[in-house]
């Protein structure tokens, strides 16, 4: 979708973006890509390491994704989360908040957060909602007619836990992981608020210091930064600033 953020971010073809606004002059914002998603720093990266993985095609949730672009993203994603342990050596974690309203968050468009953390979101979540054991992610929740949050901790175990479309007070997601994380401070885990444009650039170069992984099995993952069309030098240095 033209008007979509995050179809933006993850388009070679697309110079200047809400995500690019945020980086250095001709900083390269895709830091991965496989056959059907990219990762790409998210705004609001309130730790080094944050990505975002992002399928090609535009959906409300994953779990809306076909089988096979699914698999490739939840491939895609194991092999990116070993890349940050072995960069921030730290447990990684991947969470999703899959909501099937159509306009009923900031972000319309399905994405897996990845971010080298301790917080134990798993362990909080069991707390508070009934869920199950999913083994792959090809198992969301399909249906329009209701919602999940799914989890997945560094031990490659995955709960999902379905929420009702209407439920209120939405869990923030972000919130609890920041809370539960010790090098947050305070209330910044709202992006919009807390872009946090340092750690976005440092995630970047961080991982593109760092020496590739070989493929896990099956992974379709390339490394190489994508590179953007090329502007003139006044509209780059427009994109760089921020806004």
């Amino acid at each position: 979708m033209p008007d979509c953020d995050l179809c933006q971010a993850v388009s070679p073809t697309v110079q200047e973006c809400a995500l690019q606004r945020h980086l250095r002059p001709g900083q390269q914002r895709i830091v991965a890509t496989s056959r059907y998603a990219a990762a790409v720093p998210t705004i609001g990266a309130f730790v080094p390491g944050y990505l975002l993985i992002v399928p090609t095609r535009h959906v409300l949730s994953l779990g809306r994704l076909p089988d096979d672009e699914l698999k490739d993203l939840e491939e895609f994603a194991r092999h990116e989360a070993e890349r940050l342990h072995h960069v921030y050596r730290q447990p990684v974690l991947a969470f999703e908040y899959g909501l099937n309203v159509p306009d009923g968050r900031r972000v319309g468009h399905g994405h897996l957060h990845l971010l080298p953390t301790t917080a134990d979101l798993a362990e909080c979540l069991a707390k508070q909602l009934p869920g199950h054991k999913i083994d792959s992610f090809t198992e969301l929740p399909r249906s329009d007619d209701t919602s999940y949050i799914a989890v997945q901790d560094w031990t490659g175990v995955t709960m999902c836990h379905p929420v009702p479309n209407e439920a209120a007070p939405r869990l923030r997601l972000r919130e609890i992981v920041a809370h539960l994380d010790r090098r947050v401070p305070g209330e910044t885990w709202d992006w919009q608020s807390h872009p946090f444009p340092d750690k976005m650039r440092r995630t970047i170069d961080d991982l593109t210091k760092a020496p590739s992984l070989p493929n896990l099995r099956g992974s379709t993952a390339h490394h190489k930064p994508v590179s953007l069309p090329t502007v003139p030098p006044q509209r780059a240095a427009h994109a760089g600033r921020l806004r």
